[in-house]
């Protein structure tokens, strides 16, 4: 047995912190001395057990550590065996995961993969609901309603149904969306909903079809709402979004036990430089660490099902923080053994994977013809219209995608062709497309963004939903260099300027994750480092990857072309 001694133990019970010893045997925890009963001796006679160590904490707090509630891990761009080495030192030990990037690419077999690679983090799983996301793109796979059933049996750690996008179709009553829904509620599975602006009698007719929780809340005024009809919220607080100010509706709200904390998406650099502590900071500014604490622990513990907390008969997870205002970090332990211990055994370095998970990693997903500059021409702006369509020669407007900051949503900004061509020439305006990578369509989606980059090309095979190729640029032949270079790597990032690749990242697990983290992390960083100037845009290849995304408002872009509002619009008005 280990006994931790002198601890201020963080209780997510009762909202306190109190004072106690705690003692740890195979794994879990045999006992929460409360009360100082322990003699300071620690006799084995004392407790009954056979007390093999004693750690004085000396005053440090103990924690559970943490859930994070709704991740997409293919975001960090690692697949889960090397994405847990960072997220385990920084307290998460539990992850409820929508795999829905890997699914539209590789369907169940990326899916499976996902929830069986991980060596110690426990992964649970929400099946991916809008596979493919939309009609609005083309996309590798399809989950069907027969399939969701399928994966419920499958395995104890399928929780439930993921976001469900396409809240248009449950409003509008979509058989295909509410059969997937059903076989939620058949199997007693949680439903998770993805409703941004949603309100008023429409977010109650989404609720009333079976939705549980929310992750796309941007204001407090739309949480609040949310929340008073039952929804748990989680909050949002990623790489590429960020909705923690939300949190200022403790000043309104007095229960705050329906509130999580999530991180949605996170980039290799975030995972490794704090990831949930870093969230757990930002909250403070609105709620207790205690509060904070909370909201990655028994908040979500209630709505999975899972038995959190430091209580006997609970898995020994713990965090030892130096300072819990600063969430210092002093010792983290999983199933009672210490994490740099389980690290570092032979046994975890040596792990392998099976048959199918191999496979996967040398299949090659990225199928389209090699491009050239013509392929990025725009028709109306690099030629006259009317040489194209004779009867809309008068069309003298064009539409570009304004992406904002720090927020997936975009607007649509409404530009004279004049001026579009002007602005191209001084780059206030870059061209954006899209290039179908998995049917070999050779279907190419072509559009404007405003302000996005300030010189060179960016390229990714990373992009939402459908993880299509997108590349933006003003050069159209640095445009083809760059998607020839994805192509002949299978898949990655890539900035390109005057003819040259900068630098790259290769992805050679479907294109979107790598199978070596510290690969992932030297050269993300390597590529951040050289395009740092490029943009004023943080992250500028997860913010780029959101401007494919056509369930979010207001303008977007697949390969099928401009998309406002779930519909596909003309370039040209």
């Amino acid at each position: 047995m280990i006994i931790l001694k002198n601890g201020n133990i963080v209780d997510i019970y009762t909202g306190e912190i109190v004072k106690g010893n705690i003692g740890i045997q195979n794994g879990k925890i045999a006992f929460v001395d409360l009360n100082d009963q322990i003699s300071n001796e620690f006799h084995n006679s004392s407790i009954g057990y056979k007390v093999d160590k004693v750690i004085d904490l000396k005053g440090k707090y103990v924690s559970p550590t943490f859930i994070d509630s709704h991740i997409h891990i293919e975001s960090s761009h690692q697949i889960p065996s090397e994405f847990e080495k960072y997220a385990l030192l920084n307290g998460v030990t539990k992850v409820v995961i929508d795999p829905h990037e890997i699914a539209n690419v590789l369907g169940i077999d990326g899916i499976k993969f996902m929830l069986n690679d991980a060596k110690i983090l426990n992964v649970f799983l929400m099946v991916p609901s809008c596979v493919p996301a939309t009609a609005l793109e083309t996309n590798g796979a399809e989950i069907t309603a027969k399939d969701i059933e399928k994966l419920f049996k499958y395995n104890n750690r399928i929780l439930g149904l993921g976001e469900v996008m396409n809240y248009i179709g449950v409003i509008n009553g979509d058989k295909e969306v509410l059969e997937k829904i059903e076989v939620a509620k058949r199997y007693n599975k949680l439903i998770d909903g993805h409703c941004p602006q949603l309100t008023g009698l429409e977010l109650c007719k989404y609720i009333e079809k079976g939705i549980m929780s929310d992750h796309e809340c941007v204001e407090p005024e739309e949480t609040l709402e949310k929340l008073r009809l039952g929804l748990k919220i989680m909050v949002r607080e990623g790489s590429a979004s960020k909705n923690i100010d939300i949190l200022k509706i403790r000043e309104k709200i007095n229960d705050m036990r329906n509130l999580m904390l999530v991180s949605d998406d996170i980039s290799a650099k975030d995972l490794k430089n704090g990831y949930m502590l870093n969230i757990l900071k930002k909250a403070t500014k609105y709620v207790s660490p205690v509060e904070a604490i909370q909201m990655v622990t028994i908040n979500p513990g209630n709505y999975f099902g899972f038995d959190v907390g430091i209580k006997p008969s609970n898995e020994a997870n713990l965090i030892i923080f130096d300072d819990l205002n600063e969430f210092k970090v002093s010792k983290i332990m999983v199933n009672g053994k210490f994490l740099d211990e389980l690290l570092n055994n032979n046994n975890y370095n040596n792990h392998d994977l099976n048959q199918k998970n191999k496979s996967i990693k040398k299949l090659n997903t990225i199928h389209y013809d090699y491009k050239n500059e013509e392929d990025f021409l725009i028709n109306g702006i690099d030629s006259l219209y009317h040489q194209y369509r004779h009867s809309d020669f008068k069309i003298r407007r064009c539409r570009a995608i304004k992406p904002i900051n720090n927020s997936l949503i975009t607007k649509e900004k409404i530009i004279k062709l004049d001026d579009a061509k002007e602005k191209l020439n001084d780059r206030e305006l870059n061209r954006i497309a899209v290039v179908e990578r998995h049917k070999n369509t050779n279907r190419i989606g072509k559009g404007l963004v405003v302000d996005f980059l300030k010189r060179g090309t960016l390229a990714s095979s990373y992009s939402h939903d459908s993880h299509n190729v997108v590349v933006v640029g003003n050069d159209p032949a640095d445009m083809a260099v760059a998607v020839n270079f994805l192509k002949d790597i299978g898949g990655g990032f890539v900035a390109v300027e005057n003819g040259k690749v900068v630098e790259y990242v290769m992805l050679n697990v479907a294109g979107i994750m790598g199978d070596d983290g510290e690969y992932i992390l030297r050269k993300t960083e390597s590529l951040e480092e050289k395009t740092k100037d490029w943009s004023d845009f943080e992250n500028i290849f997860l913010s780029m990857s959101f401007l494919t995304l056509p369930v979010i408002p207001e303008l977007k872009i697949t390969d099928m072309g401009l998309v406002k509002n779930m519909e596909i619009v003309d370039l040209l008005i």
